[in-house]
């Protein structure tokens, strides 16, 4: 090799380094991707989209929709055609017709599998699940999607909608683990929405499942909401003092947490409840306005309850009783509901009254966990919480006590029904069709009249089949005959109108109205010669001028109401001897109501080991057939007082009490169940024995 060629050879490797160093720091080349510019077919499908989406964003939905149809038939191969469905799907889910926008998504699932769209189209069908109640398809597709999405907020959103088919399903801690892994996936901003879901499916989940769910999640999110949740169930439990040491441990090692102020508040309640005064019951009731002679009457069975209590059940401390007037005001009401919880440290509370007080006391009361029993008509007011009870005859009690004694106990099959056409007449004959219905009964005829109505005939006509024109076929032929022979015997030159006789095909009429109005529509019922059936009624009949106005038309009719003063039960005849000895005249259902309320109360406080007003509550819960001046109480799970109510008839001219068990009257009913719908038609139906052999277990 000569002198030169080495020298070249080392210069190369010198230089070797500092080249590649110069190709390395040089730019590299883009590969450009030349776009063709759209065909003139494309441009007409962007135009058409552009148009479409200006009638979306002025919110011209329907119009919106056709001209994404439009597109989507003029350029089904177009891009656009992908986006325009799925705009299509998307205005028909805001629309609420979601069997026809999961149509349209599955669509553009299958026809742009691979497009932007087709992803898109697939969270919304997930959606679409939801809102139409396909639960397991939302389960099983989102499951799917929440591993192979592209995107984590998709696969994100994915999850959440799985966890939001759990709940309904009550799969409440599967609902949390979903919840859970969407949080993980989502963005930042996503996140606090998250951690409020899991927060409403913790809030349903019991001790040994949030104990599972610790041992899931030993830290991180969502470790501090499970433990605040343990804290929670164990201060509705009544363990109180377990809870203020959790608290105390939870603020002492995370001060700064996002949760520590709902802590301290918790801490706060919990200290307060330990104060609590177990022997001290707030009241609060309508002493003043237009609600106070209510008022006045619940009063004086609170307290010859305090009074009568105290030596009738042994053990019993004594009552002290703090009344707060709420003239019938939820502003009112809300105050002392606060000032006898927090001023007085009342154990409960019983009231308000009216429907608007004793919703907004109820809900002062729930959010301070003290336990109130409400004496309002409202129904659903216990559903406000778990702290929340009613105590008030229902119109469906009344509904299923009635119609179970009219078939089970009379043998009767069939009704008629003739009510007002106002709100509480409409309500009563939904109730009373549903039991008629339950028990295999049938509705033969309904008629309404206006409230303020008082000749009835046109209704009862139509009732009994003389209203409308009869066929000449249906006519019955004595009538015929006798018109005849009526019409020669005086040789009058003008037929005589045509008797018909009228066609009863009911065994009862149902009349959900008050007295006053029961005593206009019986006598003319007779006049129609709509004779030889039963009335039913309500506890509106409840009145002794029923009796003056119309007694001979109502003969063993019957009727409900909650308390019946010349009832023969011990409880009930002593608590109308003392309190006319009281007070110098009858109670009525109000304070029989009240009497026992105060009874259901002290029976809760009376329980082993209820120191603290959770612990109350739960014994509240408990009560079953405890006895009472205006029948056996039980209390339902979700707060409900319920009660069989007195069942009343007219026998000459006095209103006595109908003795029925009402479990008898059941065990019948379960024979019956037997049966299908038209073999029950053809089931004799044994009569009751008459009432005074029939002993009443029900109200004692």
């Amino acid at each position: 090799m000569s002198p030169l060629t080495k020298v070249s050879k080392r210069l190369g490797l010198f230089l070797l380094p500092f080249i590649l160093l110069g190709c390395a720091l040089m730019p590299a080349k883009k590969e450009v991707t030349v776009e063709a510019p759209p065909s003139a077919e494309e441009k007409q499908a962007r135009q058409q989209l552009a148009k479409a989406e200006s009638a979306l964003q002025e919110g011209n939905l329907e119009g919106a929709a056709q001209q994404y149809r439009q597109l989507v038939m003029a350029f089904p191969r177009s891009p656009q055609a992908a986006k325009a469905l799925l705009r299509q799907g998307e205005i028909d889910f805001r629309l609420e017709r979601y069997e026809q926008a999961a149509s349209v998504f599955q669509q553009v699932i299958n026809e742009f599998p691979v497009r932007p769209e087709g992803d898109a189209a697939r969270l919304w069908l997930l959606r679409c699940y939801l809102r139409l109640e396909r639960f397991n398809d939302a389960v099983e597709t989102g499951r799917s999607l929440a591993t192979y999405l592209p995107e984590r907020p998709q696969r994100s959103e994915a999850a959440e909608v799985v966890a939001e088919a759990q709940e309904p399903k009550g799969n409440y801690a599967e609902a949390v683990r979903w919840y859970v892994k969407a949080y993980e996936l989502a963005k930042e901003e996503k996140r606090a929405e998250l951690s409020t879901k899991v927060d409403g499916a913790l809030e349903r989940l019991d001790r040994n499942l949030v104990l599972t769910l610790l041992a899931e999640y030993p830290d991180g999110f969502p470790n501090f909401q499970l433990q605040t949740r343990m804290v929670e169930i164990d201060m509705e439990n009544g363990r109180l003092g377990i809870a203020l040491q959790q608290l105390e441990v939870l603020l002492e090692e995370q001060p700064l947490h996002p949760l520590a102020e709902t802590w301290k508040t918790m801490s706060e309640r919990v200290e307060e409840w330990l104060k609590v005064e177990m022997t001290t019951v707030g009241c609060v009731l309508p002493l003043s306005g237009r609600y106070q002679a209510y008022g006045d009457r619940v009063l004086r069975g609170l307290v010859m309850a305090a009074q009568d209590l105290r030596s009738m059940v042994p053990g019993t401390r004594d009552i002290q009783l703090i009344i707060r007037d709420s003239g019938g005001d939820p502003g009112l009401a809300v105050a002392a509901v606060r000032d006898l919880v927090l001023a007085h440290k009342v154990v409960a509370i019983i009231g308000p009254l009216s429907r608007v007080a004793a919703e907004a006391a109820a809900k002062e009361a729930e959010k301070l966990w003290v336990p109130i029993i409400t004496l309002s008509q409202k129904e659903g007011v216990n559903e406000i919480g778990g702290y929340v009870f009613r105590y008030f005859l229902s119109n469906e009690q009344q509904a299923r006590a009635l119609v179970e004694y009219a078939v089970l106990g009379l043998g009767h099959r069939r009704f008629a029904i003739l009510y007002p056409n106002d709100n509480y007449g409409t309500r009563l004959v939904q109730l009373f069709w549903d039991q008629v219905d339950r028990l295999g009964g049938e509705i033969r005829g309904v008629e309404a009249y206006e409230p303020s109505q008082t000749d009835f005939a046109d209704q009862i006509k139509k009732l009994v089949g003389l209203y409308y024109p009869r066929p000449e076929s249906e006519v019955p032929d004595q009538s015929r005959e006798g018109s005849t022979t009526a019409n020669l015997a005086e040789e009058s030159t003008e037929p005589l109108e045509e008797e018909l006789l009228p066609i009863v095909d009911f065994d009862a009429i149902f009349i959900p109205d008050g007295y006053n109005q029961v005593g206009l529509i019986a006598p003319q019922l007779a006049y129609h010669d709509v004779t030889g059936i039963r009335l039913l009624g309500t506890n509106l009949w409840n009145s002794p001028k029923l009796v003056e106005m119309a007694a001979p038309y109502l003969q063993d009719s019957v009727f409900v109401d909650g308390f019946f003063t010349e009832s023969n039960l011990p409880l009930t005849s002593q608590f109308v001897a003392r309190y006319q000895e009281s007070f110098g005249d009858k109670p009525g259902y109000l304070e029989a109501q009240a009497y026992d309320t105060m009874r259901l109360l002290v029976d809760g406080l009376h329980q082993p080991g209820v120191t603290s007003r959770p612990l109350l509550r739960n014994a509240l819960l408990g009560i079953q057939a405890l006895s009472g001046v205006a029948g056996a109480a039980s209390v339902g799970p979700d707060g409900e007082v319920h009660k069989p109510p007195f069942l009343i008839t007219i026998h000459r001219r006095r209103m006595e009490e109908i003795q029925v068990d009402y479990g008898v009257l059941r065990q019948r009913q379960k024979s019956l169940e037997f049966f299908t719908e038209e073999q029950r038609s053809q089931v004799p139906m044994k009569r009751l024995p008459p009432p005074e052999t029939v002993l009443s277990t029900a109200n004692q």
